[in-house]
């Protein structure tokens, strides 16, 4: 397994991540241990198909691979203290 970052450090809100092999490898998540942390994956925009979805309080990383079937990634990541770091799977 190699694992390749795809945003740039720890991302909060929402955007849009290019997988260039369209795998998921990972994501690191920070939380605060209090509050919920919620992190979710679709496919090329807000109105994708959901690939992924978390819910922690606690900081955790979970590998892939996650097979997206695209190369763009639509990413929310929401709660008070949270952060996300993506990756990608590269074979």
């Amino acid at each position: 397994m190699l694992l390749k970052p795809v945003s740039d450090g720890s991302v909060v809100g929402t955007g849009t991540l290019k997988f260039e092999s369209s795998i998921l490898g990972g994501v690191l998540i920070t939380a605060n241990g209090t509050n919920d942390t919620t992190v979710s994956m679709k496919t090329t925009n807000s109105s994708g198909s959901k690939v992924f979805e978390i819910v922690t309080k606690s900081p955790i990383f979970v590998a892939g691979p996650i097979n997206l079937g695209v190369q763009v990634g639509y990413y929310s990541v929401s709660g008070v203290g949270s952060g996300c770091q993506f990756y990608e799977w590269v074979e």
